[in-house]
């Protein structure tokens, strides 16, 4: 594997995925610094305690020094941080978002970016119902998918560095469009998060002092739930027609099992219609 070196790189928003990546960067000596943007001084100044980043900066004007800036925030302030920072990126330089919704960001940030400056999308299939840098782990990459999504705007060097970048992190690199993304992972990611949401808020509405009856089933089923809500409302937002989509067809299975319980004679049915669903979830052991 071929290496790939960034003398410095900023991560503006130090949590789960922020700062794991800053980990799996400086095991592998990826860069020499690792440099943290936030919103709350005594959180970066506890990140630099745990070595997750080396330094922190509460301006971002400090990306004139960098080769590589990664946007880990949720997702609708990738446009305001990239407006703030664009004044001060260095020509070459890389700008790479982590965010779980393409179309829009890439979409976005292309047109926003300043000429000799590289956008590269990217969204690592990797993470935790936990949220915050003291849940970061260097491994969290390690066989974990990577989604790049590149256009024809995107510039090929940029690209392969990015590429060889996570690949030397331990992740399997994968190409596809921003649309071709949005619309597989409203089925695979996004529409999960919003099931389990929606059936702890069943509980809640049905009677909110059972939860504390629920079984390993309940809990395996809704672990995601616990996910963080600024994340997830952004992720909703910004890939809502392609949720919508997936929903009709959610829906369309809600109504088929809701009428074979109501006719008496529709035990074999329901029967197939867990089999069906059975067999298709044994494809991922």
């Amino acid at each position: 594997m071929k290496e790939c070196k960034f003398n410095s790189v900023l991560i503006i928003g130090i949590g789960l995925i922020g700062g794991s990546l800053a980990l799996a960067l400086k095991e592998k000596n990826i860069t020499k610094t690792i440099i943290g943007f936030g919103r709350n001084k005594e959180r970066l100044i506890e990140a630099q305690r745990l070595s997750i980043i080396d330094e922190y900066t509460l301006s971002l004007k400090e990306v004139k020094n960098t080769d590589l800036v990664v946007l880990a925030t949720p997702l609708r302030i990738f446009e305001k941080i990239t407006r703030e920072i664009s004044p001060f990126m260095k020509t070459g330089s890389i700008l790479m978002d982590v965010g779980s919704v393409k179309h829009w960001v890439v979409k976005t940030l292309e047109e926003l970016i300043p000429s000799g400056v590289h956008f590269i999308g990217t969204h690592p299939i990797a993470g935790s119902d936990k949220t915050g840098f003291e849940h970061a782990k260097a491994n969290l990459f390690k066989g974990a998918k990577v989604i790049i999504t590149p256009t024809d705007k995107t510039h090929k060097e940029a690209l392969d560095k990015i590429t060889k970048m996570w690949q030397n992190v331990g992740a399997i690199v994968e190409y596809m469009s921003p649309e071709k993304h949005d619309s597989l992972y409203a089925l695979m990611s996004h529409l999960p998060h919003l099931l389990s949401f929606c059936l702890v808020n069943t509980v809640d509405r049905i009677e909110r002092n059972s939860i504390k009856y629920a079984g390993s089933g309940f809990k395996d089923t809704t672990r995601i739930a616990k996910s963080s809500p600024e994340i997830w409302k952004d992720i909703f937002l910004l890939n809502r027609d392609n949720i919508i989509n997936v929903l009709h067809v959610f829906l369309d299975n809600i109504a088929e099992i809701k009428y074979y319980l109501k006719n008496n004679e529709a035990e074999d049915k329901i029967e197939e219609f867990i089999l069906r669903a059975k067999k298709l979830r044994e494809e991922l052991d």
